[in-house]
C-alpha cells in the first residue's frame, strides 16, 4: 500500500560542554559573556577568562567582578565593579577607574560607544570614557544604544530615554505610561525597537508610544529575563532565572539545568557569528552548546557505536554510574526487570537495519541477541516459562536471598534467574521471535525459535492463559484468560491490552510453527470470548498516565497486522490502532504513525514524529530535569485521578524531556536521576523501521 514519506535533511544536534573552576575558570559564578572574533570571553565575580584552542585561560590583572563586556574593532572592554579595562591581545592595555559599578557598554548606529555606571552615562572619546550625562536615579542597572544616539537605560523606578538638543533623560514611569516595572535588561535593534527583559517576561517598545507585552508573545517566556541576545540569523536567545529559551520564527526550545546548564539561573548568552555555537553563563558554571549538523543516519551510526556500553551477555539495557561525572565508558550494565523486552527493541532495530543496509555486523549482533532472548525462555527449568533476567557472582546483589531469584548453573557457571515474569516480557519475546524469524533467521534458527515459542505458548494454554512461576502461582501481570479478563472487574485495565497480546501471541505462534491449532485458539478467543471486541478498546484513556501499555500495544499489533488474514478482524485491528493513534499522536511517537500509515496509506503525523527523532539527545545521561518551574507549561491534573502526578498538557519536544524510554516521558514534569545512562535502542527501532518501509528518505 502506498504511503507518505519524508525526505530528511541534516539538523543541528546540541553538544554541551560544562566549564567550571576545575577547568580553568576564576569562579563558577559567570556574570557576562562576549565574543571577540572566534574567542569567547567570560566574566566572573573573580575576574575575566577566555576560551581559545579548547582551553580556558585567565586574563591577568582583573580580579574583581566583571559586570559588562563589549567588543569593538578587535578590542575588548571589560567593565567591573570599579573600573573599565581595555584588553588587547589577551592583555590588559588600560584601566579607567569609576566611583561606582559599570552596568553596561553598548554601541549606537553611528559607531559611538556608550558606557553606563549606576549613576552616570559616559561616551568613548579618544580611548577614554568621558562623562556625558548623569542619570536622574543613582541605581541604574541596564543600558542599550542603537540608531542615531538612541540610548535607553533602566533603573528600578523607570525606563530612561536620552533625547533633546541639550541631552536629558526622559523618565518613563509605569504609573505615567505603559512602561513596565522590574526591568532587568535592555537590547535595541536596527528598526528602533527596544527589547526589555523584565521580571514578568519580554516587552517590545517602539521608542515612542507603542508597547507589546508578554501576553502578546505566547512563544516567549513569562518569567524573569536576565538577558536578550540576537543571533545573526532569526534567533532570540533569552537568558532567564529558570533557564535559557531559544526562540526563532518556528519554534521555542527550553534549555534547563542538568542536560544543558549548570544552574537554573541563566545570566548571559554569547552567540558565535556563524551561529554554530553559543555559550550560557550561570551562577554555577559556563555551558558551551555546539550545534553539529547531523543526518538521521549519522545519528543512528553514533547511537549504534554507543550500544556496546549497554550490552551485557548480549542483553541490552541501561547503565548505572555513581554520578554525572562518570563517563558512559565506565558505567555498570543494568540487570533490569525486563531484559527480554529491552533487548527485543534493539533486536528489531538490527533486523530493519540489516534489511536496509546489508550490514553483516548488524545481522551478527541480531543473531546473538536472539539467542540471548531464547536463553531466557529455556533457563528456568519450567517448560515455556521465561526468566526476566539473570545475574552472575560479582554482579549487583547476587546472592542476596531475594525470593524471586533462583540459582542454577549454565555452561559458563553459576547464576541466578529472576521470576515473576510479566506480560511486558512476553510481548518482547514474541515481537523478537516474529521479526527475527521473518527477516534474518536461517532455516535452523527458524526451527529453534518456533520450538521455543511453541513451549511458551503451550505453557500459557496449559495454565489457563497465565504464566505460572516456580511456586505454581500465576505471576502478577501475565493473566490473559477470558475467565479473568471478561468476568473479573479487577482486570478492567488489562482487559483490552491483554486480549490484544494473547491474540497476537497465538497468531505469531501459528505463523512460526505452521500449526493451525494456534490460529483456531485465536479464532475461539475472538468469536466465543469476544476478544475482538475487547481489543478494539485495548487503549484505556487515562489522561496519558500509563505509557507501558502504549509500547506493549504497538509491539503487539505490528506483527498481528502482518499475520491476520481475516478481513473482518483486520478491520477491528485497524480501528483499534486508529483509536490508539488518535489518542497517542500528540506524543509524536513514530511507531504509531508508521504502522497506521503502512496499513492504511493514511497521512499521519510523520513529519512531527521525525522531528522527535531529530531532537532526541545525543547525550544519553538521564539528567535530573524539572519543568515545574516553567510558567509556559500548561499543567494536566488528569493523571491524579489514576494515582499519578500532574503532567504537562502537551508533549515536550524530545530534547527537553526526561530521557527515559522514548515512549514514556513525553509529559513528565520532573524526573531523572543523574546516575543512569539510557540506551538508545528504542530510538534505533523507530528510525530503522521508518527507513525500511520508506517513511524516512535520506
Amino acid at each position: 500500500m502506498k504511503h507518505y514519506s519524508i525526505k530528511t535533511k541534516k539538523t543541528p544536534q546540541k553538544i554541551r560542554t560544562l566549564f567550571t573552576v576545575g577547568k580553568g575558570l576564576p569562579s563558577d559564578n559567570v556574570t557576562r559573556l562576549c565574543y571577540l572574533g572566534d574567542v569567547l570571553f567570560a566574566g566572573t565575580d573573580k575576574g575575566l577568562a577566555y576560551f581559545k584552542d579548547g582551553e580556558i585561560s585567565v586574563i591577568e590583572g582583573i580580579s574583581e567582578e566583571v559586570t559588562a563586556l563589549f567588543e569593538a574593532d578587535g578590542i575588548l572592554f571589560a567593565g567591573t565593579t570599579e573600573a573599565v579595562y581595555t584588553v588587547r591581545n589577551f592583555t590588559v592595555a588600560k584601566r579607567q577607574s569609576f566611583t561606582d559599578k559599570v552596568v553596561d557598554i553598548a554601541s549606537d548606529g553611528n559607531g559611538d560607544i556608550w558606557l553606563a555606571t549606576a549613576s552616570t552615562c559616559y561616551k568613548l572619546q579618544d580611548g577614554e570614557f568621558v562623562r556625558f550625562q548623569g542619570f536622574d536615579f543613582e541605581s541604574t542597572h541596564a543600558m542599550t544604544a542603537f540608531g542615531d544616539r538612541q540610548v535607553f537605560a533602566a533603573c528600578p523606578k523607570a525606563l530612561l530615554v536620552l533625547h533633546g538638543k541639550r541631552p536629558r533623560w526622559s523618565t518613563l514611569m509605569p504609573s505615567m505610561c505603559k512602561a513596565p516595572s522590574g526591568i532587568r535588561t535592555l537590547t535595541g535593534d536596527s528598526l528602533g525597537g527596544v527589547w526589555l527583559g523584565t521580571d514578568e517576561g519580554v516587552y517590545l517598545y517602539d521608542g515612542k508610544s507603542e508597547w507589546l507585552t508578554p501576553d502578546d508573545f505566547d512563544f516567549f517566556p513569562k518569567c524573569a529575563v536576565n538577558r536578550i541576545v540576537f543571533g545573526t540569523d532569526d534567533t532570540f536567545y533569552i537568558a532567564t532565572e529558570i533557564g535559557l529559551y531559544v526562540v526563532n520564527g518556528w519554534k521555542t526550545r527550553f534549555l534547563g539545568k542538568g542536560r544543558y546548564l549548570a544552574s537554573e539561573r541563566a545570566l548571559d548568552v554569547a552567540v558565535k557569528s556563524d551561529n554554530t555555537e553559543y555559550w550560557v553563563a550561570t551562577d554555577k558554571g559556563l555551558s558551551r552548546i555546539e550545534l553539529k549538523e547531523m543526518s538521521l543516519s549519522e545519528k543512528a551510526e553514533y547511537y549504534d557505536s554507543q550500544m556496546k556500553y549497554f550490552t551485557r551477555e548480549n542483553y541490552h539495557a541501561g547503565a548505572q554510574v555513581s554520578d554525572i561525572s562518570v563517563p558512559l565508558s565506565e558505567a555498570t550494565n543494568e540487570i533490569s526487570d525486563n531484559d527480554g523486552l529491552w533487548s527485543a527493541l534493539y533486536l528489531g532495530a538490527l533486523c530493519f537495519k540489516y534489511k536496509v543496509t546489508g550490514d553483516e555486523a548488524a545481522k551478527l549482533q541480531a543473531g546473538k541477541t536472539m539467542k540471548a532472548i531464547l536463553k531466557l525462555q529455556n533457563l528456568t527449568g519450567i517448560s515455556g516459562f521465561p526468566a526476566r533476567a539473570y545475574r552472575r557472582p560479582g554482579e549487583h546483589r547476587f546472592g542476596d536471598g531475594h525470593h524471586e531469584w533462583h540459582r542454577v548453573t549454565d555452561e559458563i557457571g553459576e547464576l541466578e534467574w529472576k521470576g515473576e515474569t510479566s506480560s511486558d516480557e512476553l510481548v518482547g519475546h514474541y515481537f523478537a521471535a516474529a521479526y527475527y524469524s521473518d527477516m534474518l533467521a536461517s532455516d535452523e534458527e527458524k526451527a529453534e525459535i518456533a520450538e521455543s515459542i511453541k513451549r511458551v505458548t503451550d505453557h500459557l494454554i496449559e495454565n489457563d492463559y497465565t504464566l505460572c512461576d516456580v511456586d505454581g502461582l500465576p505471576t502478577t501481570w501475565a493473566h490473559f484468560g477470558p475467565g479473568e479478563l471478561n468476568d473479573e472487574e479487577m482486570w478492567c485495565w488489562e482487559k483490552g491490552i491483554n486480549s490484544l497480546e494473547l491474540v497476537s501471541f497465538m497468531r505469531i505462534t501459528e505463523h512460526l510453527t505452521g500449526d493451525k491449532k494456534y490460529g483456531d485458539i485465536a479464532e475461539e478467543l475472538i468469536k466465543k470470548h469476544h476478544y475482538g471486541m475487547n481489543l478494539l478498546m485495548y487503549k484505556r484513556y487515562d489522561s496519558w498516565a500509563n505509557h507501558i501499555d502504549d509500547l506493549l500495544g504497538i509491539l503487539s499489533i505490528m506483527p498481528l497486522l502482518e499475520y491476520e488474514k481475516n478481513p473482518d478482524m483486520r478491520r477491528y485491528l485497524l480501528l483499534a490502532l486508529r483509536r490508539h493513534y488518535n489518542y497517542e499522536k500528540i506524543e509524536h511517537y513514530p511507531l504509531f504513525a508508521f504502522t497506521l500509515s503502512l496499513h492504511t496509506g493514511g497521512h499521519t503525523n510523520i513529519e512531527e514524529c521525525i522531528e522527535t527523532l531529530e531532537d532526541y539527545s545525543l547525550d544519553l545521561m538521564d539528567y535530573k530535569t524539572d519543568h515545574t518551574i516553567r510558567p509556559d507549561v500548561e499543567i494536566n491534573y488528569g493523571p491524579e485521578e489514576y494515582g499519578d502526578g500532574p503532567q504537562a498538557r502537551w508533549a515536550f519536544p524530545a530534547d527537553e524531556r526526561v530521557l527515559g524510554c522514548l515512549s514514556y516521558e513525553a509529559f513528565c514534569m520532573k524526573g531523572g536521576y543523574d546516575t543512569r545512562y539510557v540506551e538508545p535502542s528504542e530510538w534505533l527501532l523507530n528510525y530503522w523501521m521508518g527507513r525500511y518501509y520508506g517513511f524516512i528518505e535520506e
